[in-house]
């Protein structure tokens, strides 16, 4: 096949003998021989004449024509080949990946029989390749048409997965000798894992036994790197797929791989461990495995950079924090105890909320990254938490960037009936209504999230291309978490995304999916955590967290669904605690900061006392923020050294909508903001002087 075998490289190879390859030996045949290209237009050129430059080619090429024509059977079957040659090279120079691109030029094959396959059935518009196409995917041509030109589009990937023929052979062509082969098949089998439901069909047709195979024999890098990238992929798609990966086999080789003399195949091994770790069950099994945890803290140390961070990323999500920070020189948590900010929702009205931590950073000549180690938000405050310890972002920053989100994502509301209805007015008017018009409304959103999922992507977009809530966790920025609505178990219940994993032994809430039965209460003394994961990307742990009901639509994967954490947890300061005695069990709290997006004081009710209107007063229960309030100004006088600072503004230029966006509204809600903290300065003084103290017991620790 004129590859180099030192170094993989195609050499160059004229069009005619790449064909003779491909098809059937012996039996090549060309046709219309005696066509020759002529100049009938007498085409002008700056340099010399078109039809000198002809006879030059000609002459150079031995060949009369530029389209070449010719007939030929692929396993007996009749083809009939149309092939453009470029003319200027004198046939077609590989390009260095021996893909369809350069390689092959224009290639038209005809088959000369008649085709009743799924994909001719389909009526899809390339049906009759995708049949001949699949018929040979074992020749280099035919696994470059696969990867280059079918998968690229989704239509198509859809088509593909929906056959399982295809996806076998796809499979099967990962056993295959030669390499140009197995990287295309492996590239198009990525792509297609992509699809839960395709990935997942790729297990029952055991993609895992030639993965397996060529993880435990082979020795060339390069095959490796290919197939260790559809492991990759894979094993972050599902749980179930994940524990169904996990052998004792698959296990041993990737830990071989793992000090692999290549960087690339360390670093994808490592990076298939760590994905393979987010499996609840698969987690148990490798925190147990001998060795494993020690060979990752010394792979930390390596001098090659993606072998290092892979490493981190693997202790991270094995829930190694203590290993993981002292091999990234990571904040150390004081003696004086741990520091927690905590966030409330409120959409627009957030707005109160970046005023106040303005200030705090004013008065304390620090940015929120510095003064935490413990970023908790719900909704809007979710936003701010990721902005200001993922992405170690000013207050004052995150002002500019929260007013343009609510202009671009709240200015042109979906038409629908009674727009200036509230959140809750809205919710308590679905309660009242039938279920039939529960679902006509609940279907469709006030506001396009398509906007806000673009400016999320933006916000949350990783010089390393990946921005999964883990990645952050290999950086010295603060422990974060984000509290959703986990609405597709029954009852609802809290979810939090978090860009940590608990420590080893911490027991966790498991999460029921479809093809589980439930859950039961664990019985233990420890504390377990709450449902929730750290494999999510940020932009998508924000946007389920602001998935307010009837301003957005509910988020949803291809296994869960979620809305608005402020359902749940509106003020989720209790929350933050709990994740803060789960990650630093031996750690006592020291400050606890929790600060609101402004409220109303109490008045009475309009009109009369209706029974419908239970379903106002429930959603007002469960969106408040001031039980939790109450709860800890009854429980923390029982913890006299946790100091802990609400600020909270209350007057009536707070009452605003969730997705108000005229300037005048605003300015009377920060008008009121500045009011609260002028008439609260003492306050401020001295939960800004407990800060300051702590982050300099801190940072003399270190």
């Amino acid at each position: 096949m004129n590859i180099c075998e030192q170094c993989g490289y195609h050499l160059k190879m004229r069009s005619s003998n790449r064909i003779e390859l491909s098809i059937d030996p012996g039996t090549w045949g060309p046709m219309d021989e005696d066509l020759i290209s002529l100049d009938p237009s007498e085409f002008q050129s700056e340099e010399e004449l078109y039809k000198d430059r002809i006879d030059f080619y000609q002459r150079k090429t031995g060949l009369t024509e530029a389209i070449q024509t010719s007939t030929g059977q692929l396993n007996g079957i009749p083809i009939a080949i149309g092939e453009v040659v470029d003319p200027v090279r004198g046939g077609i120079a590989a390009d260095h990946d021996g893909g369809v691109g350069a390689n092959t030029g224009c290639v038209v094959l005809v088959l000369q029989m008649e085709n009743t396959s799924y994909f001719a059935a389909s009526g899809h518009k390339l049906g009759a390749f995708f049949s001949f196409i699949f018929r040979f995917p074992y020749y280099p041509f035919g696994a470059s048409a696969v990867s280059k030109v079918i998968l690229q589009d989704l239509g198509n990937r859809v088509l593909v997965g929906k056959d399982d023929e295809p996806v076998r052979q796809l499979i099967s062509m990962i056993s295959n000798d030669n390499y140009h082969v197995v990287r295309q098949a492996c590239s198009s089998l990525s792509t297609l894992a992509g699809d839960v439901s395709v990935a997942m069909k790729l297990m029952k047709c055991d993609i895992m036994q030639p993965i397996g195979a060529v993880l435990m024999v082979s020795s060339a890098s390069e095959k490796l790197v290919s197939v260790l990238q559809v492991v990759v992929t894979l094993a972050i798609r599902s749980d179930t797929m994940a524990e169904m990966m996990l052998t004792n086999d698959v296990l041993s080789s990737l830990k071989v791989l793992c000090v692999h003399k290549n960087p690339e195949v360390q670093r994808l091994a490592l990076l298939a461990v760590g994905n393979l770790g987010f499996c609840p069950e698969n987690h148990h099994v490798l925190v147990a495995v001998e060795g494993l945890r020690e060979l990752l803290v010394q792979l930390t140390a390596t001098p090659e950079p993606r072998v290092n961070k892979a490493a981190a990323r693997a202790l991270a999500i094995l829930g190694e924090n203590e290993s993981l920070r002292c091999a990234i020189g990571g904040r150390q948590i004081p003696k004086r105890g741990i520091r927690i900010l905590s966030l409330d929702g409120g959409g627009m009205k957030g707005l109160a909320t970046v005023q106040i931590l303005e200030e705090i950073e004013n008065r304390t000549g620090k940015r929120m990254h510095e003064l935490f180690d413990l970023i908790c938000g719900t909704s809007t405050g979710g936003i701010y938490a990721a902005a200001l310890s993922i992405k170690s972002m000013s207050a004052y920053r995150l002002e500019e960037i929260y007013k343009n989100f609510g202009k671009v994502v709240f200015s042109e509301p979906v038409p629908k009936d009674n727009n200036s209805a509230t959140w809750k007015e809205k919710l308590d008017q679905l309660y009242k209504s039938s279920s039939q018009s529960f679902r006509v409304v609940a279907k469709g959103s006030k506001h396009n999230p398509d906007k806000l999922e673009r400016l999320l992507k933006d916000l949350c977009a990783d010089e390393d291309g990946d921005d999964r809530l883990i990645e952050s966790a290999v950086k010295d920025v603060p422990k974060v978490c984000l509290i959703s609505t986990l609405v597709s178990v029954l009852p609802a219940q809290p979810f939090v995304f978090r860009n940590y994993q608990y420590p080893v032994g911490t027991p966790e809430a498991p999460c029921v999916t479809s093809e589980s039965s439930g859950t039961t209460a664990r019985v233990s003394h420890k504390q377990s955590g709450l449902i929730g994961s750290c494999k999510y990307q940020l932009w998508q742990a924000i946007r389920a967290s602001c998935a307010a009901p009837y301003y957005l639509d509910d988020f949803s994967d291809d296994v869960y669904r979620w809305r608005d954490g402020g359902l749940m947890a509106n003020n989720p300061t209790i929350i933050s605690m709990r994740e803060a005695q789960l990650l630093w069990p031996d750690t006592k709290i020291d400050c606890l900061v929790s600060v609101g997006s402004g409220s109303v004081p109490t008045k009475a009710r309009k009109g009369g006392w209706r029974y419908l209107d239970a379903g106002q007063v429930l959603i007002e229960s469960a969106c408040s923020v001031d039980r939790v309030e109450e709860t800890l100004n009854t429980l923390l006088p029982m913890h006299p050294k946790i100091r802990y600072f609400r600020f909270n503004p209350v007057d009536e230029r707070c009452d605003m909508k969730l997705d108000e966006t005229d300037p005048a509204v605003w300015q009377k809600l920060e008008a009121a903001t500045k009011d609260y903290i002028e008439n609260n300065s003492e306050y401020f003084n001295i939960a800004c002087e407990t800060l300051v103290q702590a982050s300099a017991n801190s940072d003399t620790e270190k």
